[in-house]
């Protein structure tokens, strides 16, 4: 087995995946996604640098994903802000939604917050 690397007995169920090349099989329990081992033999596979993915873990591999909509970013125009990526739209101030893709902002209780709100709304006066 490609995966758990035990001896695949004649008789046993085998998962063959075409991608991966004829010199591969898996028991069926181990065919599955390398980032989340999620059970891959009735689901599409993806096949990358020697691993299984899911869909999502594979799309993920090749895009960037938006912390704000959980969607794939296919604009080549994102922001990378608090460890994440983020559509420009949805890196927005979490008291008015402003967009904060490249302004100053402030970060209160895990939340970004433009200077404006954050002069109203949370300064000590």
């Amino acid at each position: 087995c490609y995966h758990c690397k035990l001896i695949m007995k004649e008789g046993d169920p085998a998962v063959y995946a075409e991608r991966a090349g004829y010199d591969k099989l898996w028991h069926p329990g181990c065919f599955v996604c390398c980032t989340c081992s999620e059970l891959l033999v009735d689901m599409i596979y993806f096949w990358k640098n020697g691993n299984l993915y899911c869909g999502r873990h594979y799309c993920d591999s090749e895009r960037p994903r938006c912390a704000g909509c959980d969607e794939l970013i296919f604009s080549n125009e994102y922001t990378l802000a608090e460890g994440q990526n983020w559509h420009l739209k949805h890196f927005c101030c979490f008291d008015c939604d402003c967009v904060l893709a490249g302004v100053t902002y402030i970060t209160m209780y895990d939340n970004p917050v433009c200077k404006s709100c954050y002069m109203k709304n949370h300064a000590a006066v």
